[in-house]
């Protein structure tokens, strides 16, 4: 997946770009982009050089994107959803009279700790390089 952006500042071996708005967005309400024509800001690697001003091709590969949506959407659900079966399971033994609602909050913990797991492992530097854009050249 290749977008054209600009880059807008510096630092180290990474660059922040602003991600033009392309014809793809336009039928997508699918984040700010598209649905109220905001720029995206986002780091990338700069093994290039690219400099303030330039407009530049970024690429995440579309391995990298599919999992990345995987891990922030698929996991916390499928957590949520083994928590509801959980609280139903357990509601019953511990003579919980209320057992949506305890399924519920038992879901939505496990959601939580999901998420928190999520920020834990993607805040390792390893992780943070594989899931971030790389400019590829300057246009």
């Amino acid at each position: 997946m290749r977008e054209k952006a600009i880059v807008v500042k510096n630092n180290k071996n990474q660059a922040q770009v602003e991600i033009k708005r392309s014809a793809a967005c336009d039928g997508c309400k699918g984040c700010s982009v598209g649905r109220e024509g905001k720029s995206l800001r986002v780091w990338a690697q700069n093994p290039i050089g690219a400099r303030v001003g330039q407009t530049v091709e970024i690429e995440l590969s579309e391995a990298t994107f599919l999992s990345a949506t995987l891990i922030a959407y698929g996991v916390p659900l499928l957590a949520f959803i083994l928590g509801v079966g959980l609280g139903f399971k357990v509601a019953i033994p511990l003579n919980i009279s209320a057992v949506e609602p305890f399924s519920l909050f038992v879901g939505l913990g496990l959601m939580a700790i999901s998420f928190l797991t999520i920020r834990f492992f993607t805040n390792r530097e390893e992780v943070r390089k594989k899931y971030t854009a790389r400019i590829v050249r300057k246009i």
